[in-house]
């Protein structure tokens, strides 16, 4: 069995702007237990996974009026069961079924994961136009991931229609399967060029089907549909070895008129090892930005109602394992996608 945890701590105080100035702390516990079956004196190439999540503190949302949310583990303060799954691998497929967070697999790169504004985790055109199986609520899923080659992979999966919420199942032990919450549908083609057995650039191209019931101006509406890509480059050459420079680049967008978010842009550029006496650390900009339909505008005052936009920048100090301090400032213009909010200044450790 293997066992990881990791506490997360974050103090971050809105500075200026947004509904109202003041500090806010946030803590995030993993618990993550892998079993691995043929250890177990059980069958070859099967593997268990249990991750227990507990989340507590206070809302800097609450503070900053912010529609892509600012901290990536803001959620209500709960313990939960986030997942629990098993995994079955063959020669070039896996298949995964349980209680799974689809955005360990799909629209995911490393570099975005750097960040702490929760558009870089889990893109709004995903998060904002529906509820489905992604953090802090994950929901039943069955995967399948299929390695074509040594450069192309094939991601298929359907997850639970409505997992719910942290209202109505806080502990994320409440499991239903019914045509009320119906389907989600995601499926990705991933391109990855490796240089010296590590990763040059990679490339994801993503549709995500939900499948549900809604109305909409008196009209009934069965689906709702995004196109996504993600790309992430390693850039040459650099000086030194230890020095790494990452690009990335998030874009989403809308096929169905009633989602919120009509479209989604985000990059940045992830830094390693910038000092010379500090080779261990990492800096990184980014920005994310949210366009919304016009059904979405006008269900407000169409002279208010802007698109959202995320400036963040970030450092990482690694001191001895584990230890790790990560400043980050984030700008945020039109938070919650409304001008007559100022723009608010955020800054975290």
């Amino acid at each position: 069995m293997v066992f990881e945890g990791i506490y997360t701590l974050d103090l971050a105080s809105n500075l200026r702007g947004g509904l109202d100035q003041g500090t806010a702390y946030l803590g995030n516990i993993d618990l993550t237990f892998t079993f691995d079956t043929e250890k177990f004196g059980f069958w070859k190439n099967g593997s268990f996974f249990v991750y227990l999540l507990n989340n507590h503190g206070n809302s800097l949302s609450s503070l900053m009026g912010d529609f892509q949310v600012a901290n990536n583990i803001e959620a209500n303060s709960n313990f939960r069961l986030y997942e629990f799954w098993y995994e079955h691998r063959f020669k070039n497929l896996k298949i995964t079924i349980g209680q799974h967070d689809l955005n360990s697999i799909f629209a995911i790169s490393k570099s975005d994961l750097f960040f702490i504004n929760s558009s870089f985790g889990i893109q709004p055109d995903i998060s904002e136009n529906i509820s489905t199986s992604i953090f802090p609520l994950a929901g039943q899923g069955a995967i399948i991931s299929l390695k074509i080659n040594s450069n192309f992979q094939f991601n298929n999966s359907v997850y639970d229609g409505d997992p719910g919420s942290e209202r109505s199942n806080p502990n994320s032990l409440k499991w239903s399967l019914n045509k009320i919450d119906g389907a989600f549908f995601i499926h990705e083609i991933v391109y990855e060029k490796k240089k010296d057995s590590s990763m040059n650039s990679i490339y994801k191209l993503g549709l995500w089907n939900h499948i549900q019931k809604q109305i909409f101006d008196g009209l009934l509406q069965h689906n709702s549909q995004v196109i996504y890509f993600i790309g992430e480059k390693k850039i040459f050459p650099l000086e030194d070895d230890f020095k790494k420079l990452n690009f990335f680049t998030q874009v989403g967008f809308s096929l169905n008129q009633y989602n919120p978010v009509k479209s989604y842009w985000g990059a940045g550029f992830v830094y390693h090892g910038i000092f010379l006496n500090r080779k261990n650390d990492t800096g990184g900009i980014a920005i994310a930005h949210s366009r919304f339909s016009d059904y979405y505008k006008s269900q407000f005052s169409m002279d208010k109602l802007q698109s959202d936009t995320a400036l963040e920048i970030s450092y990482e100090f690694m001191f001895s394992n584990p230890l790790v301090l990560k400043p980050n400032v984030q700008y945020i213009i039109n938070p919650g996608t409304n001008t007559s909010i100022p723009n608010a200044l955020m800054a975290l450790v």
